[in-house]
């Protein structure tokens, strides 16, 4: 990795992150041939990949970024370069020095909260070498996987385990949820939860909004159609306690509404359970 080139960003205002920052290198104060010092004029929330001339437009480049408030409402984020403008990765910023990647094209994003505040960057090109090492200490993460069913005139939970039931759950961007609007009953398989390879199985947590108080979720073999209820009734908006889901098991919901009719909501937290991990907390619950 070659020598680290820092990069101050002095603005009047908050960083809005969205306008582009009109910055060129040619307006920078140069501090030892290293260090960049820019005073930022005009809309300012987003670096473009190159940041200001400094880089090549396709390089990797490993940033440690720092911002002189402690605010917990100002962030970053890494934006990818395609159409809709989705980003890898966010921050919350504080003084503390935070390390993100920026793949070719990607561009920095910022939005504060301070009316002035200073932005430092530490900026290093990744050769292929490096690129490696980065990845190798950043493996693939699986995110939970939040579903959400609505019954929009009060239709009860129903644990019909004879009937297989698979809601169509379509994804909702503002929500971050998988959502169905849907008032079957059944048993659920577990493949159409756990997004992933079916041999892995899940964890699995439920949640009644506008039920009684007296709602359950059950875990449902498949074969039999016998089920087990996980153990205490649900207050409503409480989450149920943490069961497993084999990749053949499913699992059924039990709750009605308040009142007849009244809006009600479940909804289904699902966590993959990683193959050298199945038995892990079961061991450790039993001893």
């Amino acid at each position: 990795m070659s020598e680290a080139i820092t990069i101050e960003l002095n603005a009047e205002g908050d960083w809005d992150g969205s306008s582009l920052v009109n910055l060129n290198r040619d307006n920078a104060i140069v501090i030892g041939k290293r260090y960049y010092k820019f005073n930022i004029s005009g809309p300012h929330g987003v670096l473009a990949a190159d940041l200001g001339g400094l880089f090549s437009v396709v390089s990797p480049k490993l940033v440690a970024v720092a911002y002189s408030s402690w605010n917990p409402q100002s962030f970053c984020r890494v934006i990818a370069s395609d159409a809709a403008s989705s980003f890898r990765q966010e921050i919350t910023l504080k003084p503390a020095m935070q390390f993100v990647v920026m793949y070719p094209g990607d561009r920095l994003a910022f939005s504060t909260q301070d009316e002035r505040g200073q932005v430092v960057l530490v900026v290093n090109e990744l050769n292929e070498s490096e690129a490696a090492q980065w990845g190798r200490h950043h493996l693939p993460y699986t995110m939970p996987t939040r579903f959400r069913i609505i019954r929009r005139t009060g239709a009860s939970f129903v644990p019909n385990t004879a009937n297989l039931w698979q809601p169509v759950f379509g994804y909702d961007p503002t929500s971050g949820a998988l959502i169905a609007e849907d008032d079957s009953a059944g048993m659920i398989p577990a493949s159409t939860l756990c997004l992933y390879p079916r041999f892995q199985g899940c964890y699995v947590s439920v949640r009644y909004a506008g039920s009684n108080g007296m709602g359950s979720l059950r875990i449902v073999d498949n074969l039999t159609r016998r089920d087990w209820a996980v153990p205490g009734a649900l207050q409503d908006v409480r989450w149920s306690r943490v069961a497993y889901i084999s990749h053949d098991d499913g699992i059924a919901l039990d709750a009605q509404p308040v009142n007849p009719g009244d809006l009600l909501v479940c909804d289904i937290l699902v966590s993959l359970v990683h193959p050298d991990n199945h038995l892990a907390r079961r061991y450790q619950e039993s001893v």
